[in-house]
């Protein structure tokens, strides 16, 4: 059989020596794309239920003062009785999960330890699903909200315009007549970083390291104006101007963006750190059986029950506004 020469120079041709080269792949694994989600830090945490026969999260809180509950006595006379009130605001809990599936070759041939990074991932989208889970709930349509809208405006419309220092003393006041708690020494504002730029330029604004180090700052905070603790993330509220103001459009990047202002105990979630059976879980399987006989797979997931609610309305005013940010 006749020895087979190889071209000694790049030519291009079928002996190509080029064809003896191997890829290069380099061991240092690029950053990933971290998103900011900051909602669930401020939310009233619920334990999650034991074995109790249902799967609800509840809240649980006394009436509101009314001064016309007290009344003039009379001599010798005993006033009427009155029950003490305690309501509940209940949500039932659902269930979420991802599965991620790993080759027998992927695993064999990896670079990169690929079941350390799948964990990492569901991480990640688990905690993008349950925040945005949280923000339907403090942009949908639950009565006794606080809205305002930057501008002329006072309704949800096209007339809607970029916010300037007004809109967030307006909301910290709104906030205020309804007796909200403060929380960590200000009402706490959520924003995207197209109204954070907005409120950068602004004459109010104060940026954080001006007033806090570090190690007391809250994650996420920028800065703060009018009593109001500024907090960013890169997953704010977005609607199209042609549809409503309670639906969340990824893809309307021009129109009006949502921000959240909330006192203490405005909306709840699970506490998902507790030892509940309801509690987060992640499963690695690795293993022949039946429905893979012969190892070739190896799956990583997990599951989850969650869910958000509103406790108190009147503790949450939401500013709409645009941005004078342009790509």
């Amino acid at each position: 059989m006749a020895d087979t020469t190889m071209s000694t120079s790049a030519g291009g041709g079928t002996n190509d020596i080029s064809q003896a080269m191997q890829d290069y792949f380099s061991r240092e694994l690029l950053d990933t794309i971290e998103k900011t989600v900051v909602l669930d830090q401020f939310a009233m945490k619920s334990p999650l239920p034991a074995k109790g026969g249902g799967r609800n999260m509840t809240f649980f809180r006394y009436l509101e003062g009314d001064s016309s509950n007290v009344t003039q006595l009379t001599e010798g006379a005993t006033p009427n009785t009155k029950a003490l009130e305690l309501e509940k605001v209940e949500v039932d809990l659902e269930q979420y999960g991802q599965v991620l599936s790993i080759s027998d070759i992927a695993d064999a041939t990896a670079l990169f330890n690929n079941i350390e990074q799948a964990t990492l991932r569901i991480g990640r989208d688990s905690a993008l699903h349950l925040d945005s889970i949280i923000r339907a709930e403090l942009f949908s349509n639950v009565t006794n909200v606080t809205d305002i809208f930057s501008g002329s405006t006072t309704s949800w419309g096209t007339s809607i315009t970029a916010a300037d220092a007004s809109d967030w003393l307006d909301a910290a006041t709104a906030l205020k007549i309804n007796a909200a708690t403060p929380l960590d020494g200000g009402f706490i504002a959520i924003v995207g970083p197209q109204q954070a730029r907005d409120l950068l330029a602004d004459s109010e604004w104060q940026e954080a390291h001006h007033y806090a180090e570090p190690q007391a700052r809250l994650r996420g905070e920028i800065g703060r104006m009018h009593g109001v603790r500024f907090i960013e993330t890169t997953e704010p509220f977005i609607a199209s101007d042609s549809g409503s103001q309670y639906t969340y459009d990824a893809t309307a990047a021009g129109d009006t963006f949502g921000s959240v202002v909330i006192g203490a105990q405005a909306y709840g979630v699970p506490e998902l750190s507790s030892q509940s059976t309801y509690s987060p879980k992640v499963y690695i399987i690795n293993g022949a059986d039946k429905n893979d006989p012969l190892n070739q797979k190896i799956l990583v997931g997990f599951k989850s029950f969650f869910a958000a609610k509103t406790i108190q309305p009147k503790h949450v005013a939401r500013v709409y506004s645009k941005t004078g940010y342009s790509a």
